[in-house]
């Protein structure tokens, strides 16, 4: 009789494994980073300097909320949105080699209700960096625009994966890309990051 109560409990323990009522199977989610079909879910990306609910599946918040970077991507489209604490200059760096040096960079900001976008390439530790167009490359960015609101500016861009330019980092999805971050108070982007500066990871989705 107590083998036979034995062999009921362990078959009860088993079906509650498989079926995920155990608390620890709970745990175990899927994210929009591992289930493709959660992206067919998401409204239309638009460059119209607002972050829409289900604009973008993914946000990573840095600094205490200071700089939020939010982003998707398909087989071929990266789209972000950069949210700085500043009504300055935002930007957010690819893949650097050593501090600033060899990063991707992209700067934002809005001035007199004018958006201005910069794709950029740094060719020192750190800087300077100018426009990929001064170097020899050339603007990549397809899409973009910007609103500037309490005390937050945001910044909304469109690229290539692969642009095809020497001077813009090459991803592809499901990558894990090294990012580094500034914001400051001035709407000139040669001017030093006075505010905050950081650096952080992001995994772009499978296509």
């Amino acid at each position: 009789m107590k083998s036979q109560t034995l062999l009921i409990l362990w078959l009860v323990v088993s079906i509650l494994l498989l079926s995920g009522c155990i608390e620890g199977k709970q745990g175990s989610t899927t994210t929009a980073e591992t289930n493709p079909a959660t992206l067919s879910h998401l409204r239309e990306w638009k460059a119209d300097g607002v972050i829409s609910p289900n604009e973008y599946p993914h946000k990573q918040s840095l600094a205490g909320g200071k700089f939020i970077v939010y982003w998707r991507n398909d087989g071929e489209y990266l789209y972000m949105a950069l949210k700085g604490q500043t009504t300055g200059w935002v930007a957010i760096g690819f893949e650097p080699s050593n501090a600033m040096k060899d990063a991707d960079i992209i700067f934002g900001w809005v001035k007199n209700g004018q958006v201005i976008v910069i794709d950029a390439y740094s060719t020192g530790t750190y800087g300077p960096h100018p426009p990929d167009e001064e170097l020899g490359g050339t603007n990549d960015i397809l899409e973009y625009a910007g609103k500037e609101e309490d005390e937050y500016t945001v910044i909304e861009f469109k690229r290539r994966l692969d642009t095809g330019d020497h001077y813009d980092k090459s991803l592809i999805p499901s990558q894990k890309v090294k990012f580094i971050f500034a914001l400051a108070d001035s709407d000139e982007f040669t001017q030093k990051h006075n505010i905050i500066r950081g650096s952080g990871e992001l995994t772009l989705d499978k296509a």
